[in-house]
């Protein structure tokens, strides 16, 4: 999940939610617990800096281990603006990036949400319940395919950076929530058999790939 980089990071994040005012902020990696920077928010605001001798996915924890903000630190000034509704980071290539794709594939996610509500909404009006049925599942259907694609097209535009990686192990964690176990998916095969060899080379990936081969044994 590392790439050769050289340079300084600078964040600077505003917080437009008081309760936050004197609380600590950390920066840790995705896997471990130990911060690489900390600061204190003051008057809804917070700056930390630092080198960058590699460029890694790291997470942003503002006052507990519960509310955090997923960041490529990577060399450039990088901006953070969270509100009670929404999280703004940009200012580098990577973290633009990442958040124009978080931004499409949300809205998505979005539409499958609203679905049992419009069901019941449709119910209420008298709408047939089978014609509900037809209609929302090709909605649902269509919404699916197009969150698929865009995934795949994420990890495969990046797959010579961290971003690729990153959102693939992503992938993964949602296949084991979903079945229980270790196991692929046919989006995870196909990513995995595009893939060249300095992204399945990643020591991530290959304990991943290696749980998966060992429980299908």
């Amino acid at each position: 999940m590392l790439s050769s980089c050289a340079g300084n990071y600078n964040i600077t994040g505003t917080s437009l939610q008081s309760i936050y005012d004197g609380n600590m902020v950390y920066l840790r990696p995705l896997d471990d617990d130990k911060s690489v920077d900390s600061c204190k928010i003051l008057h809804g605001k917070f700056s930390m800096s630092g080198p960058v001798d590699s460029i890694m996915c790291v997470r942003l924890f503002i006052g507990n281990d519960i509310d955090n903000i997923p960041i490529v630190l990577e060399q450039g000034d990088i901006k953070v603006s969270t509100q009670e509704a929404s999280i703004k980071v940009e200012g580098t290539p990577l973290n633009d990036k990442f958040y124009s794709f978080m931004i499409e594939r949300d809205s998505l996610n979005y539409l499958l949400r609203e679905l049992p509500r419009r069901q019941a909404t449709m119910i209420l009006e008298g709408y047939d319940e089978d014609e509900i049925l037809r209609q929302l599942g090709e909605e649902e259907a269509d919404i699916r395919i197009k969150i698929d694609k865009m995934e795949t097209e994420f990890v495969t535009d990046n797959f010579d950076n961290v971003l690729g990686v990153t959102y693939f192990l992503v992938l993964c964690q949602n296949a084991l929530n979903q079945y229980g176990f270790p196991t692929t998916t046919p989006q995870i095969d196909e990513l995995y058999g595009r893939a060249p060899d300095t992204f399945r080379n990643n020591k991530k990936v290959i304990d991943f790939m290696e749980l998966c081969k060992g429980n299908n044994q």
